[in-house]
């Protein structure tokens, strides 16, 4: 028997209408369906692809990956992930593994992906759009111009090089540090520093747009992400 393919399929920022036409006709194709939760009912990704692509009666792989730093805890997770997609390879299935925004932004995906090609298996991205590319044009901003640099952090994680570096800042997933995020911007904008703006779950239905940081929501949820500007 042929093993199956494994893609790895960006399904945008949650907009089914800017999901790619190669991410629908992959996952029309595959017979089994990889997602990074416990149930499709929990899966934003696969609430997404739904609307716009055939995801019903299709064989379902929940690969739970815990939001730890533990690499113990996390090893085991992606371990039995592998596993699990991997059976399925080997009865033929191709897999499409579901991701928000891009697969090659802070996703779940990647870390399987060079372990299926290294155990000899074909794996594909299948990009999507990106979250903040989404929130630029929600907030109707260029993300750089000319010479200008565009730095990408995951705003949860301690570091605070990324309110000071020059350029556009892209702070992702911010929500567990956001009241922090907020009161350093508003001090950078008094000073005449910086323009920002945010978006929350951007392109859903649940779309939640600040065009100033004095309006940022401190208990937004975990998808918000925020774009810092310098001022000119």
């Amino acid at each position: 028997m042929v093993r199956g393919r494994l893609f790895g399929v960006g399904v945008g920022p949650g907009d089914p209408e800017l999901m790619t036409v190669k991410a629908v006709r992959v996952i029309n194709e595959c017979g089994a369906i990889a997602i990074p939760t416990e149930t499709i009912e929990k899966c934003t990704a696969y609430q997404i692809a739904k609307k716009t692509a055939n995801v019903s009666c299709k064989k379902i792989i929940p690969v739970p990956v815990p939001m730890t730093r533990d690499r113990i805890v996390l090893k085991k997770a992606y371990e039995k992930g592998i596993r699990d997609i991997e059976e399925a390879l080997e009865k033929g299935d191709d897999v499409a593994f579901l991701n928000l925004g891009d697969p090659t932004v802070y996703s779940t995906y990647m870390g399987i992906h060079s372990r299926i090609k290294a155990d000899g298996y074909y794996a594909e991205i299948v990009n999507g759009v990106t979250s903040f590319c989404a929130v630029a044009g929600r907030l109707g901003i260029n993300l750089a111009k000319n010479k200008e640099s565009i730095h990408i952090y995951p705003a949860a994680y301690d570091n605070d090089d990324m309110l000071t570096v020059k350029g556009t800042r892209v702070l992702m997933k911010s929500a567990s540090r956001l009241g922090e995020v907020k009161h350093k911007l508003l001090e950078m904008e008094k000073n005449g520093l910086i323009d920002a703006g945010a978006v929350t779950d951007c392109t859903m239905e649940t779309e939640t747009v600040y065009d100033s940081i004095e309006k940022i929501d401190e208990n937004a949820g975990y998808f918000t992400t925020i774009i810092v500007r310098d001022k000119e």
